[in-house]
């Protein structure tokens, strides 16, 4: 794809093409990490872990008391697919 360098304010951007931003899994609003390399710039996606799964390690503990093991893998599935979406 060839692109150009626009001027952004105080900034430069690139535009993403839909068929490039499909091709990459990136959607509006992603973050992403801009790195210079030997041959340009690398540009990846910030994978974090929503935050609601940052303290899962906590809650799983308490919630496992009071939820059978089936019910506990479902709902902890539940919640990965509807935060990665």
């Amino acid at each position: 794809m060839i692109t150009t360098i626009s001027k952004w304010g105080n900034s430069n951007g690139v535009r993403l093409t839909n068929e490039i931003m499909k091709y990459a899994g990136y959607k509006p609003g992603d973050e992403v990490d801009v790195s210079p390399t030997e041959n340009g710039i690398l540009i990846r996606k910030v994978t974090r872990q929503p935050k609601e799964l940052k303290a899962g390690g906590m809650l799983k503990g308490y919630v496992k008391r009071h939820v059978s093991d089936r019910e506990m893998e479902g709902a902890w599935m539940a919640a990965v697919e509807e935060n990665w979406k």
